[in-house]
């Protein structure tokens, strides 16, 4: 039975927070007030309780008012109920239903888990400065103040903080006073003290709209800017830390500005807050946090240096921004009621981005990346046994954290939107939306207020659609068995690991183009007569949440050959070839046969499939864990297939190259570094030389690749050069492609050197750390001594992430590093006994299943694919 936590609201319904905070970053502490104006219901008590985590509650008064006017009910004691994450305020009277003004004082301290409040450091010139920022999503802003932290509970908040006159001070909302502060020393120690010469400012924010105690944010730092104003007048700003240089800002102010105003038209509901400020933050636990008017970053993912970022990293700068502005619709102007509907909010917001990044930039065909991206990581991990539906049940905070699997509540969810406007239509489906915000606007909603507001707009049952796909895991694979103008179709529950369906069926939208065929397959079979023996194709555009398995082997053939003619859309040709693999994993096809369909991909030109070659290369390499002799035959394969594509990009941009093919170029080198192409491996030899010598002769795209290759061949004195790089530089991007050439070494003396660096925040920053070992893990040549660090170092793990949402990634990535019936051992040994902790214990279940699936599949496999690379 899953734990479960009393729902505070129930029972207190704030109305507006007065919030006062003064930080003190020398001695990593903080004192505050609040005053909390709300309605209590309920049963009369003796108590009224409130979140609170880390703090202690020193004073309190409860003020009462009603017709006979305003009266304090005496505070008898104060309980602050850290085990709980709960402040009880007792009293010797009733506390009766009705209107209460609560004071409290408190304290807390700044912490380094990059939640609540916390530091994040820089270094400009040699010396390090400190910044202080938030991060209150999920049930973090208890940490800094007492209050009802859960998302139902909207209020308005009026925050005022003390800091140093040289530091910029940012909110949700616009300054409303600065005035100067006492000095919070002075006023602690009794002593006199002279305002005037304390260098503090009280800065007071305009209130907020009501809002979810989630949204609420403050950065205090030194910070510099660039701003522009939308059409509509809105001050949109891009800040960043004095480190980072005023170019890097440029790119993304013009793709935010450009984002509310796409937003303002296609939901036909205008930006609700008077500014919009976008910050890159030094230390970040996620991508990016929608804070309702203050949204915050990882630098990555914000910052593009003029001539230094690559097209890729420009198309994920652009989406996180988008995806971030949407949320200040949906999530921030209309809330999920509570944590099990967070699809209300991730879902929507990874549809939108690329929405909006389409009408921003149509030449990047981000349709096409979102079919090869969150398509088939959907599709991926819903396929293992035990993977949460998009739609949970919460009981306990803990719980949260694991809603967050970037596969099912954002891909699987927007995935599941897409194929939802794809079927209602875009007119309906905007219509829809509107009258969404127009009706919840500063509420919360479940998500048959969406389907409601949908299915007004389009006269389509959206619940009777929509819910199957919500309420439980999975999908189908719908088998199409043509005999001439005969046809058989058949869904059934897809599992990888080829376990036999309970039955289950779903709506499936068939997206065929036929005239005599329904639009949605209601049933668990359909035999119909075709008007012509033309072979069927189902799923056009790849827009449905399911898989295709053709039964007969004449029709993957003639698949097959309108792939080589490009007669298929991208989309198609890609899920063409992940279907393949799929069905192999699960025993329904030899993996040998996903090999040669290969072949009909080597004229391929299109980089959103080339990732789902890639995908495959990486699944066949696999096979070497259980037979070395295997890489050589793949190498000499993975050769072959990007020739034709090396041939005509090149290393060299050409004018007027589409992102497309900027991206492919990359996609292909990158595969033929790991081939030991000779060509490749002298060119990525030849560009490093270059790029120590002057770093703007290589193309931010492939520099990734060129730091990889002499880290992997021990030349050029590569090992010692990029980690001084990743130390010196502040250029998040170019930090990251230095951590996957180092974390790419065949040495297991270097590896030992990168992970000793993982516990001190100086030389890895905690956002980093596990990303560096789950790129060691990966890699086989040095898999033991990463695993053997992170067993080792697991007291470490938990102490710097056990409250962060990564902290449940660690299982996944370990996972990804067992191929064989000893790595699956080891891992059941390690994690099993790690399964009752909450935050751990799905994905150390799905875990298990996904490496039993995997194995199996290896091991039955093995032979057909030593046949097919004799052969």
């Amino acid at each position: 039975m899953a734990r479960s936590v009393r729902r505070l609201y129930k029972e207190l319904k704030p109305n507006s927070y007065v919030l006062r905070l003064e930080p003190d970053t020398a001695a990593m502490t903080f004192t505050g007030n609040v005053t909390v104006r709300l309605k209590k219901t309920g049963r009369p008590s003796q108590r009224l309780t409130f979140h609170q985590h880390g703090l202690t509650v020193e004073s309190a008064r409860i003020i009462r008012s009603d017709k006979k006017g305003r009266r304090e009910l005496p505070v008898a004691r104060i309980n602050n109920q850290n085990s709980l994450d709960e402040v009880r305020l007792h009293t010797n009277e009733m506390v009766y239903s009705g209107e209460y003004e609560i004071h409290m004082t408190f304290r807390g301290r700044i912490t380094r888990g990059m939640t609540g409040l916390y530091p994040c450091f820089f270094t400009v010139d040699g010396t390090e400065h400190v910044l202080l920022a938030t991060q209150f999503e999920s049930h973090h802003a208890r940490e800094v103040f007492p209050c009802i932290d859960e998302p139902e509970a909207k209020a308005t908040f009026q925050l005022s903080i003390v800091a140093s006159k040289d530091q910029v001070v940012l909110s949700n909302t616009p300054v409303e006073t600065q005035t100067k502060a006492d000095n919070p020393q002075a006023v602690a120690s009794g002593k006199p003290h002279d305002p005037r010469a304390t260098g503090n400012l009280l800065t007071t924010f305009q209130p907020t709209p009501k809002m979810s105690t989630y949204l609420l944010a403050f950065v205090i730092g030194e910070l510099h800017r660039k701003s522009a104003n939308t059409k509509r007048g809105t001050e949109v700003s891009v800040w960043a830390t004095t480190a980072q240089p005023a170019g890097a800002l440029d790119f993304a102010l013009d793709a935010a500005v450009r984002s509310i105003e796409f937003f303002e038209a296609y939901f036909g509901v205008d930006y609700p807050l008077a500014k919009a400020d976008h910050i890159a933050l030094p230390d970040f636990s996620s991508g990016a946090m929608e804070n309702w008017g203050l949204i915050t970053y990882r630098e990555r993912v914000l910052l593009a240096y003029p001539g230094e970022t690559a097209q890729s990293t420009k198309e994920q700068i652009a989406t996180v921004i988008a995806h971030e502005t949407s949320h200040q619709w949906f999530g921030n102007l209309v809330t999920m009621r509570w944590w099990n509907d967070l699809w209300l909010n991730e879902s929507f917001a990874n549809l939108m981005e690329y929405q909006a990044v389409d009408a921003l930039f149509p030449e990047w065909h981000i349709w096409d990346e979102f079919v090869a991206g969150e398509g088939l990581s959907a599709l991926r991990r819903d396929a293992t046994a035990g993977v949460q539906a998009i739609q949970t049940n919460v009981h306990h905070p803990d719980e949260i954290n694991t809603l967050f699997d970037p596969s099912i509540v954002y891909a699987k969810g927007g995935r599941l939107l897409y194929m939802l406007k794809t079927y209602l239509g875009e007119e309906a489906f905007r219509k829809g939306l509107s009258a969404y915000f127009a009706k919840h606007a500063y509420g919360n909603t479940t998500g048959s207020d969406l389907w409601q507001a949908l299915q007004a707009a389009s006269g389509v049952d959206v619940a009777a659609f929509m819910d199957p796909w919500l309420e439980r895991s999975g999908f189908p694979v719908v088998t199409v068995d043509q005999d001439g103008r005969t046809l058989n179709l058949r869904q059934t529950h897809f599992l990888e690991s080829g376990e036999q369906s309970d039955g289950r069926i779903w709506p499936v939208p068939l997206f065929s183009g036929r005239a005599e065929l329904p639009d949605v397959l209601q049933k668990a079979e359909l035999r119909i007569k075709l008007a012509s023996d033309e072979p069927l194709r189902i799923d056009q555009g790849a827009a449905g949440h399911y898989i295709v398995r053709y039964a007969r082997p004449e029709h993957r053939a003639h698949l097959a050959s309108l792939v080589e003619q490009g007669a298929l859309n991208a989309p198609e040709r890609l899920m063409l070839l992940n279907n393949a693999s799929m069905l192999s994993k699960a025993g329904q096809e030899p993996f040998a046969d996903v090999l040669r369909l290969l072949e009909a991909y080597t004229g391929e030109d299109n980089e959103a499939v080339w990732g789902a070659l890639a995908l495959i290369i990486a699944e066949v390499r696999r096979f070497v864990d259980l037979d070395a002799n295997l890489e050589e035959p793949i190498k000499t394969l993975v050769r072959r297939l990007i020739r034709k594509q090396y041939e005509r990009l090149g290393w060299e941009e050409k004018d007027s190259e589409s992102s497309s093919d900027r991206k492919l170029r990359a996609t292909v080198i990158a595969l033929g570094a790991y081939a030991d192409d000779p060509e490749i491996v002298a060119g990525s030899l030849e560009r490093f030389r270059a790029y120590k010598q002057d770093p703007a002769t290589v193309d931010a795209e492939l520099r990734g690749i060129i730091f990889g290759v002499p880290v992997r061949n021990k030349a050029e004195d590569a090992f010692k050069f990029l980690l001084e790089l990743h130390d010196q530089t502040a250029n998040g991007e170019l930090k990251a492609d230095a951590t996957g050439a180092l974390t790419g070494t065949k040495d297991a003396g270097e590896a030992d050197a990168l992970l000793a660096r993982l516990t001190d925040a100086n030389l890895v920053k905690p956002q980093d750390a596990d990303h560096w070992l789950a790129y060691l893990l990966r890699n086989r040549y040095v898999r033991e001594p990463a695993w053997e660090w992170m067993t080792g170092h697991w007291q470490w793990v938990e102490e710097t992430y056990a409250h962060d949402k990564s902290y449940d990634y660690f299982p996944r990535y370990a996972a990804a590093a067992c191929n064989t019936r000893a790595w699956a051992g080891k891992y059941a040994a390690f994690f099993g006994p790690k399964q009752d902790q909450l935050a751990l214990k799905r994905n150390i279940a799905i875990a298990l299943s996904e490496i039993e699936t995997r194995v199996k599949w290896l091991e039955r496999d093995l032979g057909s694919v030593q046949k097919f690379f004799k052969g």
